[in-house]
């Protein structure tokens, strides 16, 4: 009978913690907890020093952006001694890169200047295990990394970025895009065009190619831009919307004659032209407004829906709201001024605000 009691007693202890155990891990949650309280609370300068030495990700995390949010441009060393401590180990030590990414996004925000450190960034790889695989989960240290790099002043920054062009997570193409915007401005133009021509497999990057080039280049980049406007049968739809959306965003009078170029020269106009008429709402300058404007006071009936619909976005602004109403009205036309009304209806508060 004894000679079962050990077996009985082995199994026992592995189908559930012993009680040293159980209270060990419950202590360390309440302290934990406790720690994270007082680092959301009273987020001083010196106990953030000690929470960024702390082992558990979580606490890094929590105390890197109290660092942030409090301009603790001290800890730039301490911030950085936890990333490269974090980064030396498995994934388990910061799964999804939690702190980590915390950890480069709080230096970026404290304008550090360490090339060097980023350089370490932008080359962090966490491959972790997922059902049928594993993933990449630094892909964003990377992309915030490249941004940092980019501030950091580094004469050769750009050789490094260009490299991230072809990164195989596309939010790190995406980053890198963004980061290059932020480099010497005519060597950005040149890499943002040829990133533009070459393509990639996901649009969203091309979209951030657009909207680089249109910041770096205002004079040259939207006849560049302007040229995914073509239409072209084979031209893939998703990068022209893009590109209208681009040369919307970018306000510039030059991007919304191109936009009006565009919708003047097709005959017949579809979904695939509406976004012409969003990116022009986006816009929202003077010289849109005139186009759209026009467009309610002469267009057939079918595009001044259109109007309406996409300049619904302003309904908050009074003189938008008016000068819409005053040329629907003048057309006499009820199915416009119904359209109208169930669009820019706006709560009393709302009134109340303007």
């Amino acid at each position: 009978m004894h000679s079962h009691k050990p077996a009985r007693d082995a199994r026992a202890g592995l189908g559930r913690p012993s009680a040293r155990r159980t209270r060990q891990r419950t202590d360390d949650s309440d302290e934990m907890r406790a720690l994270l309280h007082v680092l959301d609370e009273h987020p001083d300068e010196a106990l953030l020093q000690r929470a960024l030495s702390h082992a558990h990700y979580r606490v890094l995390a929590r105390a890197a952006e109290a660092a942030a949010d409090g301009l603790h441009y001290a800890l730039e060393p301490a911030l950085m001694t936890a990333f490269g401590r974090l980064a030396a180990l498995d994934h388990k030590h910061d799964p999804g890169c939690l702190a980590k990414g915390a950890i480069a996004r709080a230096l970026v925000a404290l304008d550090c200047l360490s090339a060097d450190f980023f350089r370490q960034g932008i080359r962090l790889r966490q491959l972790e295990p997922v059902w049928g695989g594993r993933i990449d989960t630094a892909a964003d240290v990377r992309a915030t990394c490249a941004m940092g790099l980019a501030v950091s002043g580094a004469a050769d920054a750009l050789l490094d970025l260009v490299d991230l062009l072809v990164d195989p997570e596309h939010r790190v193409r995406s980053g890198a895009v963004r980061a290059i915007a932020c480099t010497e401005p005519r060597a950005a133009e040149a890499v943002l065009r040829a990133k533009a021509l070459l393509g990639d497999v996901e649009a969203e990057v091309g979209g951030e190619c657009f909207q680089a080039l249109l910041v770096v280049a205002p004079d040259t980049a939207p006849a560049f831009v302007g040229r995914w406007l073509e239409g072209a049968p084979d031209a893939d739809a998703q990068l022209a919307e893009l590109a209208a959306l681009a040369l919307g965003e970018s306000k510039l009078d030059a991007a919304v004659a191109l936009l009006r170029a565009r919708w003047e020269a097709e005959p017949l106009r579809g979904q695939r032209q509406r976004v012409l008429l969003r990116a022009a709402a986006l816009a929202r300058t003077p010289l849109a407004l005139e186009w759209l404007f026009g467009l309610a006071a002469d267009a057939d009936t079918a595009t001044v829906q259109q109007v309406i619909e996409e300049l619904a976005v302003h309904r908050r602004q009074q003189r938008i709201r008016d000068a819409l109403r005053e040329r629907l009205t003048a057309r006499g036309e009820p199915i416009l001024l119904s359209a109208f009304d169930a669009l820019f209806a706006t709560p009393p508060a709302a009134r109340g605000s303007e």
